[in-house]
């Protein structure tokens, strides 16, 4: 209908127009018939102008650009003749305005989440386009739900004013779960070890605990029907299967249950054993460090999976060794008849690439040189494949990105340009809580900081924390890169006031520091000096001799050395990779206080499958007064918290006076495995099953008197910055110790 319309409307426009004897100028332009369409939209778009004479051949384009707005059932020209000229006229019809739109026969979504399905909105012109869109996402939202075979159609109803009511007609289906996968001519690799890993797999589990990625909710995943096939592919290539044939998955869903089923054919031919690998145009690579890339076996199953991991291994060798283009090219010869193949790998290096030209792009906040100098390229440098994604995950550990994307242009023979795309996000943070405390009563403690201040890169943090027998106040700057160079300086500046049932604590100082990275930014070696003022008050007539011993004012000057070591994938979310640390103490350089302290902490994580990822972690620590000084209860260790062991309130591991207080000791243990799991990625949203062991004693290490919990901890980092709630079990609770506990920090961005 639309078409002959549109027909009759160009027919009666070239009759009307091939009556005029001449062509004549344009004197006006006019549009008749919008009501609420305006007229510039329309003008926009004809090629036909003032002062121009009439074209019908463009007149006739102009109608057509009009009625391609959508916006109209009929367009129509004519010309009327004046003295001067010819006035123009593109007369239209247009298509009904939408009123109200509606759904009937929806009740597992509601009107309310369906509105966002809508393409179309009321107050819109009527475009049958955009319906069909809104079904679709209709539709879409239904199979997320697993309603596969929910059907969608609408009518039109029409109201004065030249308008219409929408109404969607919507069918639910039942739900839909698969119910089998039928896996068909596998003789050789099991069903089970075939369905292994697959994204579609049949319902089973705890099903309370299906929102896990290994408990199968039995949903059909359609977008990952061709990756699963790929998979047992896969499979089969790891095994020599050169010949396989799977497929594509086969899917039917019964109308009345809801039932899935998935019918899967394999051809899976003879294996085929390797029985020789060559290479051709390797240098400057040997052959020796391509057989090691390559890591396959001679005389045993071509593995071609592994295949395809050497060959992106090699490329990334050439790639750095400047040969941004190589090509390696795989020939492998098939003895069908008695099922060998021998490999040969032909190498085209193509020249060495040079880059010419960096292009920082996304940065509006961030200056240019706060990420050129994360960059393991500079212009000029060779190219290499390794310091590109090395560049891109020193970006991506700053935290100032929520993206990091770095791509290469050729722009010569042998030059190509490095295009760094960033995708900036808040890199402030506003944290703030409320708390109570039968001693302290009500308090409040936040912090406001910045990490990338001003676009600078500088690190910037003001923290306080204030009850009605505290108080404390604490100011950290940090310059990462001072003078562009991976030299850190910083500066800590505190002050902290509390008054306990037996004394009153005032303490202020101020610590700077600097630190020089090495090692691709691995390793950090460096020095603070801490010089701390502290007075004690005692405000009992019976104080115990621990306290005793801290009472008066007293000057602290300490050197504090110390050498990390970090090859974590991220800093945010670490999935692989070493943190390792060892910080000393050594004060008594003048002042009063002499003691000795050291702490060693290392944490490892490592990827293990379903998107697992074990953690290990530990710390050790030891301080020694001298010169007759004891260490002080300040600077003894404590355990207990949501930071070492979860199972035990914060500071409340710890060896105590007769009195009950705790006053902290002079050795400490702390280990940790957890297993982290996602239960949301795409919200980063992760839990982790943990086990902790350690304790705090006064003089010497004790390892046959350790203490233990487990529990489970949530993770997300939420738009609001990091939260984290853990739920523990004390394993080995003593006296008055809590049985469980419950944790919670979190923070927000501003």
């Amino acid at each position: 209908m639309i078409v002959r319309k549109r027909f009759v409307a160009l027919l009666l426009a070239f009759l009307f127009l091939s009556a005029s004897s001449f062509a004549q100028q344009i004197v006006s332009i006019k549009v008749e018939g919008n009501v609420r369409t305006d007229k510039e939209t329309i003008l926009s778009v004809i090629n036909s102008k003032v002062g121009e004479q009439l074209n019908i051949k463009t007149v006739d384009s102009d109608i057509l650009n009009i009625y391609d707005l959508g916006f109209y059932k009929t367009v129509s020209a004519y010309a009327e003749e004046t003295n001067g000229g010819d006035i123009l006229i593109f007369k239209v019809k247009e298509k009904p305005s939408v009123r109200y739109i509606m759904f009937e026969g929806n009740e597992e979504i509601s009107d309310k989440k369906l509105q966002k399905a809508l393409k179309i909105k009321p107050y819109n012109i009527l475009n049958k386009k955009l319906i069909e869109e809104t079904i679709n996402n209709i539709i879409g939202m239904y199979a997320s739900k697993k309603r596969y075979l929910t059907s969608v159609s609408y009518t039109l109803k029409k109201v004065p004013g030249n308008r219409v009511d929408i109404i969607f007609h919507i069918k639910e289906s039942k739900e839909g779960v698969i119910r089998d996968i039928n896996i068909i001519g596998n003789k050789h690799i099991s069903t089970s070890e075939l369905e292994e890993g697959l994204s579609n797999h049949v319902k089973k589990g705890p099903y309370i605990l299906t929102f896990l990625p290994w408990f199968y909710t039995g949903s059909l995943r359609i977008n990952d029907l061709e990756s699963d096939r790929q998979k047992i592919i896969d499979k089969y290539l790891k095994k020599g299967y050169l010949d396989v044939k799977v497929s594509e998955p086969l899917v039917s869903i019964e109308p009345d249950t809801g039932n899935v089923h998935i019918d899967i054919h394999i051809k899976e031919g003879q294996p085929y054993i390797l029985k020789s690998i060559k290479f051709k145009n390797i240098e400057p690579l040997t052959k020796k460090g391509l057989l090691e890339a390559l890591n396959l076996k001679l005389n045993k199953p071509f593995n071609m999976v592994q295949l395809r991991k050497g060959i992106r291994k090699i490329t990334d060798m050439y790639g750095d060794r400047g040969y941004a283009f190589a090509d390696i090219n795989p020939i492998i010869h098939r003895d069908r008849k008695n099922h060998t193949a021998t490999l040969e790998l032909v190498v085209n290096k193509g020249p060495k690439v040079y880059i010419s030209r960096i292009e920082i792009t996304g940065n509006v906040r961030t200056h240019d040189n706060v990420i050129r100098r994360e960059l393991e390229l500079k212009e000029g440098d060779i190219f290499s494949t390794s310091k590109i994604r090395k560049s891109r995950q020193h970006l991506i550990n700053l935290d100032y990105f929520k993206d990091v994307k770095i791509k290469t242009k050729r722009v010569g023979k042998n030059k190509i340009k490095m295009i760094v795309h960033v995708d900036e996000k808040r890199t402030g943070m506003l944290s703030f809580g409320v708390g109570y405390g039968t001693y302290t009563k009500f308090g409040v403690q936040g912090s406001i900081s910045e990490t990338n201040l001003f676009g600078s890169g500088i690190h910037a943090k003001l923290s306080a924390n204030l009850t009605t027998k505290s108080s404390y106040f604490n100011l950290k700057l940090v310059n990462p890169w001072w003078k562009n160079k991976p030299i850190a300086l910083g500066l800590n500046i505190f002050h902290d006031e509390f008054e306990s049932y037996d004394y009153t604590e005032r303490t202020t100082g101020i610590v700077p520091s600097i630190s020089k990275r090495y090692w691709d930014q691995t390793l950090t070696v460096g020095i603070k000096y801490s010089l701390t003022s502290t007075t004690i008050d005692l405000d009992t007539d019976n104080p115990s001799y621990y306290l005793k011993q801290q009472e008066g004012s007293y000057i602290e000057s300490a050197l504090m050395p110390f050498v990390t070591y970090k090859t974590l994938d991220n800093y945010i979310l670490p999935t692989r990779g070493v943190n390792a640390s060892l910080k000393t103490t050594l004060a008594g350089l003048g002042g009063d206080r002499k003691y000795i302290k050291a702490v060693l902490f290392g944490e490892y994580f490592h990827p293990l499958f379903w998107g697992l990822v074990g953690h290990i972690k530990g710390q050790i620590g030891a301080a020694q007064g001298y010169g007759g000084n004891d260490v002080p209860i300040d600077k003894k260790f404590f355990l207990g918290g949501i930071d070492n062991m979860r199972g035990f309130e914060v500071d409340k591991l710890s060896p105590e006076d007769n009195e009950g207080n705790y006053i902290g000791g002079d050795r400490e243990l702390y280990g940790s495995t957890e297993l982290i799991f996602p239960i949301m990625s795409g919200l980063r949203l992760y839990g982790a099953l943990f086990f902790d062991v350690g304790n705090v004693w006064t003089d010497s290490f004790d390892f046959g008197d350790l203490r233990y919990d487990s529990g489970f901890e949530m993770r997300w980092i939420s738009p609001l910055g990091p939260i984290r709630i853990s739920v523990a079990k004390n394993l080995s609770p003593r006296d008055d110790e809590q049985t469980t506990v419950f944790q919670f920090s979190m923070g927000a961005l501003f």
